[in-house]
Parts: C-alpha cells; sequence; structure tokens
C-alpha cells in the first residue's frame, strides 16, 4: 500500500528535478544568447563573466538532478523494503 509519505517523497524528488530541468534550460539558453550574441552585453563587462555564471549553473542543475535521483532511489528503496516484509 502507497502511504502518503511515499506520495510526498515523490512530489519531492518531482519538485527537485523539475527545479533541476529549469535551472539547466534557463543556463543552455543563456549559452546560447552568448553564442550568438543576442545576449546584451554592458561595456566593460567581460562576456566571460556571463559564461562563468552559466557555466555555475549547468554544474548546479546537474547537483540538482543527481538529489533528485537519490530521494527517487531512497523513495523507491523503502517502499520496497516495506513489500518485502511478510505481513
Amino acid at each position: 500500500m502507497v502511504t502518503r509519505a511515499d506520495r510526498s517523497r515523490d512530489v519531492v524528488a518531482m519538485l527537485v528535478l523539475l527545479a533541476g530541468a529549469a535551472l539547466y534550460a534557463y543556463a543552455w539558453f543563456g549559452m546560447h544568447n552568448l553564442a550568438t550574441h543576442q545576449l546584451v552585453i554592458p561595456q566593460g563587462v567581460p562576456a566571460m563573466r556571463y559564461f562563468d555564471t552559466y557555466w555555475q549553473m549547468f554544474r548546479v542543475a546537474k547537483l540538482f538532478f543527481i538529489a533528485g535521483a537519490a530521494v527517487l532511489a531512497w523513495s523507491f528503496w523503502s517502499f520496497s523494503r516495506r513489500l518485502d516484509k511478510p505481513a
């Protein structure tokens, strides 16, 4: 039987994965706009500063993906452990 805690863990995992996907997409579009010169960079600010910011966003998004996958694995493990016990 699926409990409220199981559903909560699944919702948290999905939210973390969605946050990672949104951050990854934002960083990807930022890099794309930077590469195609569609991003307006103020005079005197190096483009590398923007590149580094988007690169760090990529890295944080990957951490979100890993955290979301870990929560999903934990949720699956706790559910399957409960099913393995004899009634």
